[in-house]
Order: C-alpha cells, then structure tokens, then sequence
C-alpha cells in the first residue's frame, strides 16, 4: 500500500473538490451526497445551498447556531467534533491500543524532542510573569529530572511527559528547527482559559512539581470522522496549546477496517499534534489527515500548511532527513505559540471554540491527563471496592457522539 500516491491521489482529488459547479447542479448535487452520506440538511449553517460554489466549501460547511449545545458540565470533555468513538481507554506501559490487541507507542504519536531545549512548560508562566525572571536552569533540569522519575513508576514506560517536549539528550534532533506560528488569542478565551487553570493543576503539568498532588493517569480516545459528518473540530476544553509539531506521514485511509489491519495507522499518517496543558496537567489533541483530505487547518496557526501541492513543507524534510538517519518514527516541523499570550505561554482556547477542520473525513486523537479515582476512608462510609473521584468515560466504543457531548469528566471527590 505505501507504493501507491495516495498523496497525489488526495491532492487532485482536493483540487477537483475545488471546481466550481454549476449553478443550477448545487441543489440537486448537495442533496444527494447528503442522501448518499447522510448529512442532516436541516442544521446546515445556510439554508440556501446555492451559496456553496462547490464541493469544498459543502465539505467545510457551518452549522446553525445552537444545533450543538455545549455539555455544561464544567468538568466535561466534550467531543471536539462529530463523529464515532473507535478506540479510548488508560494508556498503559506507553501503549495506545489501535483495536484489541494492537497498540502503537505514545512516543511514535506524539514525537519526542531531543534537544536539549527548556521550553515554557517546564516552569509556570504565571510565576514567570509574577516574578519577571524565570527560575534557574539548573532548578529546571533538577525538576524534570524528578518528574522524569515520578512518572516513570507511576506508569511504567521508559519515556515521560517532560520527554515529550525536552526529549532524550545527547541525540539528533529528528525535528525542523522551531518557528514561532502565534496569532493573538482571544480575550474572552485567555480569560476564561486563566480562570480554569486556577482551579486546579494546570498552571503546570503535575509532573514537573515536586510539591504533592493528585494522582493521576493519561488517558486517550479516538474519534472518526465520516464524509457525511460536520468537518470543523472545536476545542473539548479550556486549555493553553504551548506548541505544535507536524508529521508530513503518509495519507492511508483511517476507515475502522484499515484501522483493523494497519498496524500503527495513526503514527504513519500525516497529522498535526498540538500540545499543550488543561486544569488537570498534560492535554494534547491530533487530527490526523487521510486519504483525499484536501488539508488539515488550524485557524489560530499562521505558517501551518499540510499536503502542499506546490512546494515541500518543513514536514516534508524533517521525515527525509529522519529517513536517512534510520530513524524509526517520522520527522516533524514544529512551531511554538508563546507570543499568544505572554502570560499563558501559549495560545488560549475555551470549550467548544472553534479550532479548524477537515477536507473531507479524518480522524482526531485526544490524549489527557486526568485525576485517579480514590478510596473512600472509612470516615467517609466506604465500602468494598468503592472510590471517589477521578475521570468518568461517557461513551461507548463504536458510539455516535456530536460536537458539544460529554465524553467524560473529572468526579471531583
């Protein structure tokens, strides 16, 4: 299968999307891919659907205000897209299970920086911008150090969260040199996002502290989404995304039957991975491009191109150079947001902003960090087995979930 130009193919099927159709075919055409692909016409954002030009722009199509009330539920994960749930649960030993019995590495996923770099998120902005200097190096590395250490036996894995943004040492960097990619966040979002970060941990992820806290564990989930459904994602919760690293990858189908039988799938394809931080530490969220997805786009991303036509993008040559050193995972272009928001280090986003989108059908992966369930004491009238606390899933596999749904939430004991 990686001998066949699935990415030329997908190009030009992208530019044939593209071609404007004839007026008086608009209708008739829009109406019977959403017969054939059951798009629900009563939600579309335009009720005349002569305003699509053409196959593009219905792919890309707004709903209609109020469609897609948002969970209200402050501690609630919302679906950041509409779609149906293939795969979620505990990462465990570094694994995220692809289907039963098949996993793929968090590290092949999300990449792993190996320079030796100390970035934002390994000292907390607020303190930052409080004390106007940042802490010293040598504090720093002392810091991660521990973490890397902490989440070792609290996971199991031979990698850590801190890994994934300073990485190994003493290694070639399998990355392009970082760019800054901000645009300015918006108010109302750095607000609300600030106002969140409060109320818990996520002013730094819980394991670069040294300080108590609650436990807790990564969690994952996997959402589809088909040629029929809404295209835009939105963001789950109220986060900061500190940074954003670009795989060019292959572009295979992500259909639940190539999920089935691709080994590996998510970490073959290209994909933009944004990392980031929520209230409960770590937050990371992934669409992953497919075969004849036009592009993948992030609205707050100012340099972002993916499946370029014309020329090659960063992505493109950071996997050839990590080709030719034998690497076993692709390389990827990164770029940072710092310049967002002084204060948060990164680009603010609130529950149910819009973030981009897809041509065509993809899929995104969430992975988070959330709170463990605790025992009750028995102060606390416990009984056998019986816990507090701790991330709730809402979903079932195979479930259909729209856009502003609850997958879960943190049970705050």
């Amino acid at each position: 299968m990686s001998t066949l130009p699935l990415k030329a193919v997908s190009r030009i099927w992208g530019r044939f999307n593209e071609l404007q159709i004839p007026y008086y075919l608009r209708v008739p055409g829009f109406k019977l891919y959403s017969w054939i692909f059951g798009v629900n016409l009563q939600e579309v954002g335009e009720n005349d659907l002569h305003v699509y030009p053409n196959l593009a722009s219905f792919f890309y199509r707004t709903l209609k205000p109020g469609v897609r009330p948002l969970d209200p539920r402050h501690t609630a994960l919302l679906s950041p897209a509409d779609g149906r749930v293939l795969q979620f649960g505990m990462i465990e030993h570094g694994e995220v299970e692809q289907v039963k019995g098949m996993t793929y590495s968090l590290e092949a996923l999300l990449g792993s920086d190996s320079s030796k770099t100390v970035h934002a998120i390994q000292s907390t902005p607020t303190d930052t911008a409080v004390s106007g200097k940042a802490p010293p190096k040598e504090v720093l590395d002392e810091e991660t150090i521990k973490a890397d250490q902490e989440f070792a036996n609290m996971n199991g894995i031979s990698y850590t969260l801190p890994n994934l943004f300073s990485g190994p040492q003493n290694q070639q960097s399998s990355k392009a040199a970082s760019i800054d990619a901000s645009t300015k966040s918006k108010s109302a979002s750095e607000v609300e996002v600030r106002a969140d970060l409060a109320l818990g941990d996520g002013s730094k992820s819980s394991f670069f502290s040294s300080s108590p806290k609650i436990p807790t564990a990564l969690h994952y989930i996997v959402i589809y989404l088909a040629p029929g459904d809404y295209h835009r994602f939105h963001s789950p919760t109220s986060w900061v995304v500190e940074k954003r690293r670009h795989f060019a990858g292959e572009l295979y189908s992500v259909s639940p039957y190539l999920q089935r039988t691709l080994p590996g799938l998510f970490t073959l394809n290209e994909r933009v991975v944004l990392l980031g931080r929520w209230r409960w530490g770590f937050f990371s969220y992934t669409p992953v491009g497919a075969t004849n997805v036009g592009s993948i786009r992030i609205n707050f991303d100012s340099e972002l191109r993916t499946n370029s036509l014309t020329t090659d993008t960063a992505a493109d040559r950071a996997a050839e150079e990590a080709a030719e050193r034998g690497e076993p995972y692709s390389g990827f272009a990164e770029a940072t947001y710092a310049q967002a928001s002084k204060i948060l280090g990164g680009h603010a986003l609130r529950r149910g902003e819009e973030m981009g989108g897809f041509q065509l059908g993809s899929s995104i992966v969430l992975v988070f960090e959330a709170p463990t369930a605790q025992r009750k004491s028995f102060d606390e009238g416990w009984e056998d087995g019986e816990v507090k606390g701790g991330w709730r899933w809402n979903v079932q596999k195979g479930q259909r979930v729209k856009y502003g749904e609850a997958l879960g939430w943190v049970e705050e004991p």
